[in-house]
């Protein structure tokens, strides 16, 4: 159960007696030890067998009772095992166990153990690449994420009685900067796994339990701090003196305290803290695509792909362009100027559909648009029309997953009409997007319809990922091969 703001008042009692057999720190820390050690241990045994596993489908077992082939099977699990101890220290997925959600858990999971398997490749071409083949290392780290994935999961289960609750009170703050920690907490925690006991503060806000004005919040400590595992700080009007007074209190009492820099909610995605000499800098958190290796990896996943793509239709090409001339006269490629990377213009290519007229860059394509060609209209049915865009991507001008580029005119009309709509440029516009796959693409006959259509490209930009462009790709073929009714 999510004990959310609004059901605080009803639900304090019940929280603070469903605490109340957490009062001995030292169990708490025996307890998350065990865990922790448990799942490491469950992990290491995981890894192991998988390597062996899918060595021994390749070496037969009775190869290895040779001197030679032993020394170097033995040397090779020594210093793999060696690596994984190493390496453990610095890993995510066993930093934050106490409490953490599991998917987060997995995730973390995944990419470390991405890495390791590249350390020990590395390790394996150098040394054992005349011994074994390479093979078992890749289906090693498939049935590693699949058993461990699921031994995590059977673990939670198990332990599903025993899960640590994350409990806290709040000094000051106002409805907004409640909400945002709330929804901060339950996205590391989980949304059954936060509790707020209440709040200090001089004056009462509907729907929040009150522990009290500023002068109880000592009292309440010393009664209460078996209840309360954090308590979060939020600017107020109290002596500097009686600040530091709680955090002895809290330091003496095992509760962590913790300031909540004001304005923080001011920043919709979150924030990221820089120190600037002494001084903690609050500023927002920047969006993947704006951190450079994202960057890179997505730029050299664009030409890859586009690669690849490029080779399977490009025989094709000739059958279309000569498709689109004996129907009409004109240019095989349409180029029509359109916004991209940082709100500057380039030529985007597409075959052309439509017979040669002057409203190309002011009017979009509507139903049974009598300037769409019969060719023209198979094109844009199947999406073929668009493939020319992926030599926009090899020029560097687009991606194949990003915000579809907009005509120039629609730029400068709507971005005076929707707050938000200019964060699209932020990242290369794509030959398929977030929004179309759901359903956002054709006319924009209503403002709403491109409210959504910016409202899903915001949603990719601030949550990229390499798998997300996976993700979109899958659904962009699928609606291909379905079709969809706004293609036209």
């Amino acid at each position: 159960m999510n004990h959310s703001l609004t059901q605080m008042p009803v639900l304090r009692k019940q929280v603070i007696h469903q605490h109340s057999h957490q009062a001995d720190p030292g169990k708490l820390e025996r307890d998350t030890a065990r865990q922790l050690t448990l799942a490491v241990f469950f992990d290491w045994v995981i890894l192991n067998l998988s390597l062996l596993g899918f060595l021994l489908l390749q070496v037969p077992f009775s190869q290895l009772a040779g001197r030679e082939m032993a020394r170097e099977f033995n040397l090779m699990f020594l210093i793999f095992n060696s690596i994984w101890f190493i390496y453990l220290p610095f890993t995510d997925t066993y930093r934050v166990f106490e409490g953490a959600r599991l998917d987060l858990k997995i995730r973390d999971l995944f990419w470390n153990t991405l890495i390791f398997f590249g350390l020990i490749t590395l390790v394996y071409y150098q040394f054992f690449f005349q011994a074994f083949q390479v093979h078992f290392l890749m289906q090693s780290f498939s049935a590693f994420m699949l058993l461990s994935t699921v031994s995590h999961y059977a673990f939670r289960y198990y332990n599903r009685n025993k899960v640590i609750d994350l409990t806290y009170a709040v000094v000051g703050g106002g409805n907004t900067n409640l909400k945002y920690l709330d929804k901060g907490l339950s996205s590391i925690y989980g949304d059954g796994n936060v509790s707020c006991l209440g709040r200090f503060a001089q004056e009462n806000l509907p729907g929040v339990p009150s522990l009290g004005t500023y002068d109880d919040i000592e009292t309440y400590l010393v009664e209460n701090h078996y209840h309360i595992k954090k308590l979060f700080y939020f600017y107020s009007d109290l002596p500097k003196q009686m600040v530091q007074r709680i955090i002895q209190l809290c330091r003496n009492n095992y509760i962590d305290f913790e300031i909540v820099p004001i304005g923080v909610d001011f920043f919709e995605r979150g924030v990221h803290v820089e120190q600037l000499a002494h001084l903690p800098i609050v500023r927002r958190k920047k969006e993947p695509l704006c951190i450079p290796h994202n960057k890179l990896l997505k730029r050299w996943f664009d030409i890859l792909f586009s690669i690849m793509v490029l080779l399977v239709i490009l025989p094709f090409f000739p059958i279309i362009a000569l498709l689109i001339r004996l129907e009409s006269k004109g240019p095989v490629f349409f180029i029509q100027k359109r916004t991209g990377y940082w709100n500057k213009p380039f030529g985007c290519i597409k075959f052309r559909t439509m017979t040669v007229n002057e409203q190309s860059d002011q009017k979009q394509a509507v139903k049974n648009d009598a300037r769409v060609t019969k060719i023209g209209a198979f094109l844009r049915k199947t999406n073929i029309d668009e493939f020319p865009q992926f030599f926009n991507v090899l020029l560097g001008d687009m991606s194949v997953i990003g915000p579809r580029p907009h005509m120039i005119k629609h730029t400068e009309i709507y971005s005076n009409l929707i707050d938000k709509y200019m964060i699209r440029h932020e990242v290369k516009p794509g030959i398929s997007g977030w929004a179309q796959v759901n359903g956002w693409r054709g006319p924009t006959e209503e403002l709403h319809q491109m409210g959504k259509r910016v409202e899903f490209d915001v949603d990719y930009i601030e949550n990229w990922s390499i798998w997300f462009d996976c993700k979109c790709i899958f659904l962009t073929v699928f609606n291909m091969l379905k079709g969809e009714k706004n293609a036209f």
